[in-house]
């Protein structure tokens, strides 16, 4: 079951790993808003070192962060967005970081 759904607001994990990880080093403690579910996968460093058919699964989401939010000195618009994919486990409700 999916822990997080369309529209709740997300922060990005701001850890470190020595494995491999698809999660971006600019995301990493930034917030942005879940845009799309996706089914459950085998996490990326699992996946990474073959470990497939013992692999941890988690749910996916996509997150939409504001542009001038990842980037002060983005001269973009202000409306200007990215969108990146993330497993549950590099995620947590926004406003909890330091719960």
């Amino acid at each position: 079951m999916s822990r997080y759904k369309i529209g709740d607001r997300v922060t990005v994990r701001d850890a470190t790993t020595l494995f491999h990880t698809r999660t971006q080093g600019y995301t990493r403690g930034s917030t942005g808003t879940i845009v799309e579910t996706r089914p459950e996968w085998i996490v990326p460093e699992d996946e990474a070192f073959g470990i497939l058919e013992n692999g941890r699964h988690e749910p996916f989401y996509v997150v939409r962060f504001n542009q001038k939010e990842l980037w002060p000195d983005y001269t973009g618009f202000d409306v200007d967005t990215l969108e990146s994919e993330f497993s549950e486990s590099w995620l947590m409700p926004a406003g909890k970081e330091h719960a």
